[in-house]
């Protein structure tokens, strides 16, 4: 029963697990979001680190974050999964790039990664892996 209980807490009010998209090429996050929103989820699309951290920063509940690397703003998306490791920590994380990878130290490293240019299905996918961890 607690099972239960803990997967309705991961819900929004519809029954569908958030998403908080960050991406600041707007047909990419106009393509994936719909696509997830297609399956069943619920997307929130930010544009760059500081409208992501704004979202977080209020009581808008998440389940996952999936955030481009390369991104204009004073945060790029290794600093917002900093940030999000410092004050969310239970919130995971899914990076992508299509030209920055992970420098292969510390704990941001360690963050699940998907290389631009990707398939709709393979994110949906990796997505809801992550969830079920």
């Amino acid at each position: 029963m607690a099972s239960a209980a803990s997967n309705d807490f991961q819900r929004d009010a519809h029954g569908k697990r958030v998403i908080l998209m960050v991406e600041d090429e707007v047909i990419i996050r106009s393509v994936v979001a719909e696509h997830l929103r297609d399956v069943n989820f619920t997307v929130i699309e930010a544009a760059n680190a500081a409208e992501a951290i704004a979202v977080l920063s209020s009581q808008t509940h998440v389940d996952l974050v999936f955030s481009d690397i390369t991104m204009p703003g004073e945060l790029d998306g290794v600093g917002l999964a900093r940030w999000i490791a410092d004050r969310r920590g239970e919130i995971p994380v899914l990076m992508t790039s299509g030209a920055a990878v992970l420098d292969g130290s510390g704990p941001i490293s360690r963050l699940p990664f998907v290389c631009k240019p990707y398939g709709l299905e393979d994110i949906e996918e990796r997505i809801r892996q992550l969830l079920t961890q």
